[in-house]
């Protein structure tokens, strides 16, 4: 059993990395490769790699540190300083989109009330991962464009996972979710205010722990504990652990660590995710997309309500900001309609979890990440126009 588990990591985690760099020298995300490959050697081609319990338990491992590093890179400042033009551009770039791409699947495919409504809103979110790669990449992150997409990301995904927990629980624990989201929301904000407020003496603890021990890699892995303790809490009151990671790499940035240890942490972490993490988890989540013949016609169904997705959140998006924004310097309109359009992990992560849940089938899984791989595709095309 552990000769095949290696097997398939290596299988998968090859192919990925070189579908990856392949896509990259195009111009184009790795992901799209990544689930290429995932699909090539899943059971919808050559049948050469399944998915597993073991293989789903590293995938989720990766995914930690994946949207840990996400939040990493970015500041509580950013997201409070921009939190209600965020508000406004998540309608138009999710909210909207959502409803209309929801009439649509609902008229198309034959799947139960609540299937059609997640594979809607899997390919209707806006993914932090795919978002935030498309930031890096275009220089956006210290420029007021950057900061508002990623600032209407955040509170997109998190509004995701709420309606997601709302159909995988009853309604009494959907309370509860909400009341538990609202605690830690507030004890969130005042945990941040209280840690920047005593910046110096969190740093020298966290170089007391380690000069103590005689153990540079102390400071790492009290990060790390503390990203694994609030992604738990978060899994433990309903919502998914990725939220959780989200905010505890939010909470630890540079001036709070100090330098030196906010770049080894970094410098450390990006390997592992673009060597290791991001290519694993994208490689099976492909590998565990299973379309027969008979399904083919839905993906041409699918292509069609992500076109109209995208065309009606870029749209509205566009001249939203358009309008709110007068200034071309603070933030291109373009930029942030195009780049918010984006769609990936979390619509992946959303139908995981609706899987393993039992609220939706194999068929509707896989539908989603040939939709995601189709417009992790398109809208870099879309960004370079």
């Amino acid at each position: 059993m552990l000769y095949y588990i290696i097997l398939q990591v290596l299988l998968v985690l090859v192919l990925s990395l070189v579908l990856g760099e392949l896509f990259s020298q195009f111009k184009l995300p790795p992901v799209a490769g990544e689930l290429a490959a995932g699909l090539i050697l899943g059971p919808t081609i050559l049948n050469l790699v399944r998915a597993t319990q073991e293989t789903q338990a590293l995938s989720s491992i990766a995914l930690f540190f994946i949207i840990f590093f996400i939040g990493f890179q970015m500041k509580t400042e950013t997201l409070r300083r921009h939190i209600s033009e965020s508000v406004l551009v998540t309608l138009t770039s999710f909210i909207i989109p959502l409803i209309t791409v929801t009439l649509v699947i609902f008229f198309l495919f034959p799947f139960s009330a609540i299937e059609k409504f997640i594979v809607s809103l899997a390919i209707a979110v806006p993914s932090i991962s795919i978002v935030s790669v498309m930031v890096l990449q275009y220089d956006l992150l210290q420029e007021k464009t950057g900061q508002l997409i990623l600032s209407s990301v955040i509170i997109t995904d998190i509004i995701a996972f709420v309606v997601l927990a709302t159909f995988s629980e009853a309604f009494l624990e959907t309370l509860r979710l909400l009341m538990f989201l609202a605690l830690f929301l507030a004890v969130f904000a005042l945990v941040d205010r209280f840690l920047n407020n005593r910046v110096i003496a969190f740093r020298n603890f966290l170089a007391k722990a380690s000069g103590a021990l005689k153990r540079e890699y102390v400071s790492f892995t009290s990060l790390v504990i503390f990203g694994l303790f609030i992604s738990y809490i978060f899994q433990a009151i309903g919502l998914s652990f990725i939220v959780g990671s989200f905010f505890a790499g939010l909470i630890l940035h540079e001036e709070l660590i100090g330098k030196e240890t906010y770049q080894n942490f970094a410098s450390v972490l990006s390997i592992m995710n673009n060597g290791f993490f991001i290519p694993l988890f994208f490689g099976f989540a492909g590998v565990e997309a299973e379309l027969i013949k008979s399904d083919y016609t839905f993906v041409g169904y699918l292509i069609l309500a992500i076109i109209i997705s995208l065309v009606v959140s870029i749209t509205l998006t566009y001249l939203f900001v358009k309008s709110v924004i007068k200034e071309p310097e603070e933030a291109d309109p373009r930029s942030v309609a195009v780049i918010l359009g984006g769609r990936g992990a979390v619509g992946i992560v959303i139908v995981n979890v609706a899987l393993s849940s039992g609220l939706i089938g194999i068929t509707a899984y896989s539908l989603v990440v040939f939709g995601t791989a189709i417009t992790s595709i398109i809208i870099p095309l879309l960004l370079k126009r």
